[in-house]
Formats: structure tokens, sequence, C-alpha cells
């Protein structure tokens, strides 16, 4: 059955069988011809208002919006009913099909845009733009029109996962107390982490990133895949990143070591350790992460290392750039991403050396763009081992700042001790 076909049949079988558009999980542009786009529309209106469809209601609807003629008035409605009167047992079939050439259509206007922009217009970015149309065929469309009551309906499916998850509705970042703050980061949520440099920002990343437990890619401009091998060992295992660095380890700290490299080789984790990966190179890479690994996170070392597609513009508007792709990014792939990023050195003139989010480099499109911002301190002379974590805005939820443990010879950020959820 070829894709009209198959299209006229899913109609029929909505017409006759109304009660099947609440589960039908097609959209206009699957349906090859404009007319039979149109009567869809005009099933989704009625459903949106409440009507139920039948052939009467659904010409009505098309009446309403001047296209029952265009379509080909009530005998069209009426032809396909009884062409297709036993397509209700293969419905799902029928759907499938019209969403696999759908698929091919766009899979074929792709390679010719990709072919035309390369040949004509000489486009140094018609690779990645392909492959970013290309894989977004692989995800299944999302419904940006609601009804409020279908809206209502998904909220308190949120509101149940996050009670049967004990408030956790997003990735953990390891710490009990900051989960209990901001839910876990959460899906298509840019998360900026800042801080100025020996504060613990990439051993917090990395803390993180070991305590998710879910796929996951790690994007290191700063340090080598060993590197971060290492660090996330020390992690796992509680063993002295120095030891490590040596190789002058205890035999209790051998044991730990190989435990933990064992447990850390089994992880769904994937590093780019490329120095001054550009935005483009790192979007192709998360995206071919996501589509080969189902990566459901995504952590960068760090925002200010990330070259701009244009080297000769002002630092400013590559970072402007970054951010926006890194936020577009995380909606695309529907993951949180969680950046690191630099603070201005005036921080450490003031008494109060707190960096606030203003402090952070490049701060006015970071703090446009992102989700989740914090920053962290610690006083290395006075309490070397407590952590602050600012929250200086959450688009989820309260700011406000929290105290963590930080074992420095471990990498590890852990909670406070007797910390419980509230």
């Amino acid at each position: 059955m070829n894709s009209i076909e198959s299209e006229q049949a899913v109609l029929a079988v909505l017409l006759m069988n109304g009660e099947l558009i609440t589960s039908c999980k097609l959209h206009r542009d699957e349906f090859s011809a404009a007319t039979l786009s149109a009567i869809f529309d005009a099933m989704r209106q009625c459903e949106k208002n409440g009507t139920l469809i039948d052939i009467i209601t659904v010409a009505e609807s098309l009446e309403r919006s001047n296209t029952l003629d265009a379509v080909g008035g009530m005998k069209f409605l009426t032809d396909i009913c009884e062409n297709y009167a036993g397509a209700f047992q293969n419905f799902t079939v029928y759907e499938s099909n019209v969403r696999k050439c759908a698929r091919s259509r766009k899979a074929k206007q792709i390679a010719l845009n990709l072919q035309m922009r390369i040949d004509i217009d000489q486009d140094d970015q018609a690779v990645s733009c392909a492959i970013r149309d290309l894989m977004a065929l692989d995800v299944e469309q999302k419904n940006f029109d609601w009804h409020i009551r279908d809206a209502v309906r998904e909220g308190i499916k949120q509101v149940e996962m996050a009670m049967n998850a004990g408030g956790m509705t997003g990735i953990t970042s390891g710490l009990k107390e900051l989960d209990d703050c901001i839910g876990g980061f959460h899906e298509s949520d840019l998360i900026v982490i800042a801080a100025r440099p020996a504060m613990g920002k990439t051993a917090f990343l990395l803390s993180a990133a070991h305590s998710a437990n879910v796929p996951c890619g790690i994007i290191s401009s700063e340090q080598s895949s060993e590197q971060m091998a290492l660090r996330l060992i020390s992690i796992g295992g509680s063993v002295h990143s120095q030891n490590v660095r040596s190789a002058t380890l205890s035999e209790g700290e051998w044991t730990r070591f190989g435990v933990a490299a064992q447990n850390l080789a089994s992880r769904q984790i994937w590093i780019n350790d490329q120095p001054a990966i550009d935005i483009s190179a790192l979007v192709r890479q998360a995206r071919i992460w996501k589509h080969n690994n189902k990566i459901q996170a995504l952590y960068v070392d760090y925002i200010q290392k990330i070259r701009g597609q244009n080297q000769k513009s002002p630092r400013w508007e590559q970072i402007t750039d970054i951010v926006q792709q890194l936020k577009n990014l995380a909606r695309e792939l529907r993951i949180p991403i969680i950046a690191l990023a630099q603070v201005k050195r005036d921080v450490d003139s003031r008494a109060d050396k707190l960096p606030r989010m203003g402090d952070i480099s490049d701060a006015s499109e970071i703090e446009k763009e992102a989700d989740l911002i914090m920053t962290l301190y610690r006083d290395v002379q006075e309490s070397p081992g407590v952590a602050q974590i600012l929250i200086e805005k959450n688009r989820h939820g309260d700011v406000g700042n929290i105290n963590c443990q930080y074992v420095g010879k471990y990498f590890q950020f852990k909670d406070r001790e007797g910390y419980r959820f509230s």
C-alpha cells in the first residue's frame, strides 16, 4: 500500500472511530497531500473543541475554514469511508506506513538541500545542518499545540513521577540537599556552574556525572581523557588522587582502585577531549552520542574554552553564539547540559568573595539563556573541607545557598553529615 492509500485509510478509520484520535501520533506534515492534511487538521480541531469526530462534525469544521470544497466535499469523506470500511483492524499498520513514507520524503528533501547548499551556496555549515535534520527524523515529533485539559493531565503526570521518585524530576547532581532544592538536572535545561580557578569546578562536574549513573557524554577541553578517567576512579573508589598519580597506593587503595576502575569501565560514559573544541564540533559530537549511545546528559568543561564558529568576531559575540547553541542543543536532544564557566578575577579583590551571577565572565548571555545558574566557593584557608553552592538562578524554583563537604584528595562533593531529604 502506497503513502496516499495509507493516509486515506487512516483518515477513514478516524472518521468512523473518532475516539482513536487521542492515541494517534501522526502530525499534519506527515500527510503527503494538502487536502489530506486539511482533513486531519479538522479532526484535531474537533478533538481540541471536545467534539465527537465523525463525517458530519469534520465536514462542519472544514466548512468553517472554507476548505470543504477544496478537499472534495462530503462525497470524498464518504467515499474513503466506503473504500476502507474494513481498515480498522490494520489501523496501526497504516499509521506506521504513513510515518515511514513521511520520513523517507523528508530524508530525500534533506539530501537535495544538502547537495544544493554545497554545489550552489558552498555553505560550510551544510553538512552539520543535514546531520541535525536527519537525526531529528529519529525523534518522535513533539506536539506544541495543547488544550488546557491535556496540559493539566501532563502536569499531573510529572507530579506523580516526582512523588514516586521521592521528589526528583531530573538527573541527580550527586548531592541530596541540592537535588532537594532543584529537583535534579532537568531535560532540555542548560545548567551553568561557575567559579574561580581551584574551587573544584571540574571535580563537581565529574562527581555529578559519576553519581548520575545514566548514559552521558563529557566534553573536556581542559584535561585529557585519561586524566578524566583517573579522576573518576578517585571519586568512585575514594582513592587519594596524589597516590594515584605517583602510583604509591597502599594495599587497600590498590583494591579500591581496581574495583572502581572495573566499575567505571562498565559505565556508559563517553569523553571528547579535543583541546579548544569549537561549538560546531561539540554540537556534532553530542548529536552522534545521542543517536548512537542514547546519552541522557552532557557535561561540558568549560564554556570559555569553547571556540565560536566565527573566530574573527569579538569574544563576547562568540560566547553569545556558544551559549545559545548549547541551550538549543539541550532542547533538541531533550537532555540537560551541565556546563562549567569561569568567574572574573575581580571577585578576589572584594571583601565578600562569594561569586554571584554577574561575576561570571561574559555573564550577560549566560544569565539570559541558562535555566539554572550556580556558583561554587570554598574558603581554602578557613574551611578547606566546606564548599558553598550558591543557586543564583532557578527557573524551576527558589534560589539560595547550601553547604556541602568537599573531599579534595578524592575530588568528591558530599552532603553535610546527617542531611536527609526535607
